[in-house]
């Protein structure tokens, strides 16, 4: 299990987790159209902690269940992780739709509208938070392996992919709005691209030519995310486009080259096993030690 991720202890644990799952939630607030934690700021910061803590417990409750599951790679393991994937990603956007109900019942001013909103709001406060506790275990130390460094690197590396295919890629284009806003929503869209959701074993020999086939797996698989983040991004305050296959080529291609440091850095780290959830809800919920 990565460092990054938070491991089952007791409450002062969960403090990382509530402000990573604070920084998403102000993050998602201020990208995705329909998400409003505003009004005053004591308002807007009562919203968003009451918010975190209620997806707090969420997070606690579904590491819980995770940790019941075989420590390795067995049929019990993946049939648990089969059940159990779809039931976390629904929890996510349900638990932050009750959270903004309860915000705005308590006169918040809170407003989230739509279930296309609510879940893209709900991805985007996971896979941003799950960057915010990389951070924290760098910063405090706690990052034996360099995994956490890895992964903190790989979405900003992402973002830096995302600007460069923006700035100098004809058919693609962010919508016009404020510096920050575009930032924001560049780190955002960052945090989709960035995770890592397998862990593929590249035939060759040689660092060469296993960097080239690692290049072609990047890109085809950036190709397909590059997809699902403009898809997500037509729920966001300012959307991104990209005009054309061709477009969406050399944007994955671009991005992959920009994160490739990235991928042969991890080349060298060890499959931790565990049973096979997503990467960023792996992250996010934990998973048990590998079988001794």
């Amino acid at each position: 299990m990565s460092n990054g991720s938070r491991p089952a202890a007791g409450p002062a644990a969960l403090l990382p987790d509530l402000v990573a799952t604070a920084v998403g939630l102000a993050v998602a607030a201020a990208v995705v159209a329909g998400f409003d934690l505003g009004g005053p700021p004591a308002n807007g910061c009562a919203a968003v902690l009451g918010a975190a803590a209620l997806l707090v417990a969420v997070h606690a409750a579904g590491g819980a269940l995770v940790r019941r599951l075989p420590p390795d790679r067995s049929c019990a393991s993946c049939l648990g992780a089969l059940l159990l994937v779809p039931a976390l990603l629904a929890a996510e956007p349900v638990a932050l739709w009750l959270a903004v109900r309860l915000a705005d019942g308590l006169g918040l001013s809170a407003r989230l509208s739509g279930p296309g909103a609510t879940v893209v709001a709900a991805v985007v406060v996971m896979l941003v938070g799950v960057t915010v506790r990389h951070l924290w275990s760098v910063l405090a130390d706690r990052d034996g392996d360099g995994s956490a460094l890895r992964d903190v690197a790989r979405h900003l590396l992402a973002v830096a992919g995302l600007t460069l295919v923006v700035a100098v890629l004809d058919g693609t284009a962010l919508a016009h709005g404020p510096g920050w806003r575009q930032l924001l929503t560049l780190v955002a869209l960052g945090a989709v691209l960035g995770p890592k959701f397998s862990r593929l074993s590249l035939p060759g020999r040689g660092v060469r030519l296993r960097s080239a086939a690692g290049l072609a797996v990047a890109t085809a698989g950036n190709l397909l995310k590059l997809w699902l983040v403009t898809w997500l991004s037509t729920w966001m305050a300012l959307p991104l486009s990209i005009a054309g296959f061709a477009a969406f080529a050399v944007a994955a291609l671009l991005v992959a080259v920009v994160m490739l440091p990235t991928s042969v850095a991890a080349r060298r780290a060890a499959d931790p096993g565990g049973p096979p959830l997503p990467g960023a809800m792996a992250e996010l919920y934990g998973r048990p030690p590998p079988a001794p």
